[in-house]
């Protein structure tokens, strides 16, 4: 049976397919949970339409990440941690440090999976990062690690 789908199905197609899928499967499955209808010259403009909005919600959201990208382009993300004096860190810095930072300035929308990271940072120094706020919209911010500058109290 041929169905048109209304929504991306995963391992079949996405909104707007022409697919051919066993009866049973369209019957118990598809058409009841309103994934696809039958393929008819109205189902296939109202599923068209349903495309265009689509494509322009992705669209919206694509210019909204470019200017969080902008904003966030060159943002210097500063952590103190205690470190040795060779500049070794006890213990070490990871995406959830760097998404906390990063939320205390106002980009509370980023998620640690978003951060490319490929280990956690385990020494003193300045680090590049890379953002992945979408496919399409990815930003570099630079991580800088300094030792956590204990106060001594006067005796």
């Amino acid at each position: 049976m041929e169905v048109l789908l209304r929504r991306d199905v995963e391992n079949l197609g996405q909104i707007g397919s022409v697919v051919d899928v066993a009866d049973g499967y369209a019957r118990n499955y598809l058409l009841p949970r309103k994934l696809a209808v039958e393929v008819t010259p109205n189902n296939l403009k109202i599923v068209e339409a349903a495309q265009i909005a689509k494509r322009e919600r992705q669209l919206d959201e694509v210019r909204r990440l470019q200017l969080v990208a902008e904003k966030l382009s060159g943002f210097l993300c500063y952590i103190e941690m205690r470190a040795t004096e060779q500049g070794h860190l006890f213990g070490s810095v990871g995406p959830e440090q760097v998404v906390q930072v990063l939320a205390e300035s106002g980009f509370d929308m980023i998620r640690p999976s978003s951060i490319n990271m490929p280990r956690h940072v385990e020494e003193v120094g300045d680090s590049e990062l890379e953002i992945m706020l979408h496919p399409e919209v990815i930003v570099k911010i630079t991580l800088r690690v300094a030792p956590l500058e204990e106060d001594k109290g006067e005796e």
